[in-house]
């Protein structure tokens, strides 16, 4: 959405999105059990945010979600590595570029698609998950990056090792349920959107 500060519309979904993320952080509604796993789904209303007003929200949202983290890792530290997610680098940075990413390929896969139902379906979903996908990948490259020595002392295993568990577990199924809950939240908004307009 373009002129996002001067929509009210936009600023109010933006404000909401982030009321939504705080909640979601601070209560166990950001958590959702499956079996022998947990997926965190905390991070989607910054994808949301992204694909439906743009990459300056994205932005703004990604940002907010990483002070967030911050925050909790100071606050409520949980898990042995949450006292290093107090770092900006590694609770902060990586969540920037999660509404930015899922904004961009969003587009992109619209633009490959001509038929609508396909656009306003395919591309959401396809958003969802890359944003997903983005926020694990950036933060186990920055974990990595400046921690993979701690992460050994304290987990006795290695970064690596961490991210293929990970990954083969939570991130995959986190991708796919970000996708399908992003999917329909934003086709609610761009019909909603495109209903005010007409």
């Amino acid at each position: 959405m373009k002129n996002l500060f001067k929509s009210p519309r936009g600023l109010t979904f933006l404000g909401l999105m982030l009321a939504i993320t705080i909640i979601m952080d601070m209560t166990p509604l950001g958590m959702i059990p499956l079996g022998a796993i947990s997926l965190t789904i905390t991070h989607i209303p910054t994808i949301i945010t992204g694909i439906v007003l743009g990459p300056v929200a994205g932005l703004i949202m990604g940002t907010s979600f990483g002070i967030i983290s911050l925050l909790h890792a100071l606050t409520r530290p949980v898990t042995p590595l949450d006292p290093l997610f107090i770092n900006p680098l590694l609770s902060v940075l990586p969540r920037m570029f999660i509404g930015v990413v899922a904004y961009f390929v969003y587009l992109l896969i619209s633009k490959l698609f001509k038929k609508q139902t396909l656009i306003n379906s395919v591309t959401t979903f396809i958003g969802g998950v890359a944003g997903s996908l983005t926020n694990t990948g950036l933060v186990f490259l920055m974990l990595y990056l400046l921690y993979a020595q701690k992460v050994v002392e304290l987990l006795g295993t290695t970064v690596g090792a961490i991210f293929i568990s990970v990954f083969t577990t939570n991130a995959i199924a986190e991708a796919v349920l970000s996708g399908l809950i992003t999917m329909p939240v934003a086709l609610a908004y761009f019909r909603y959107n495109n209903t005010k307009k007409a």
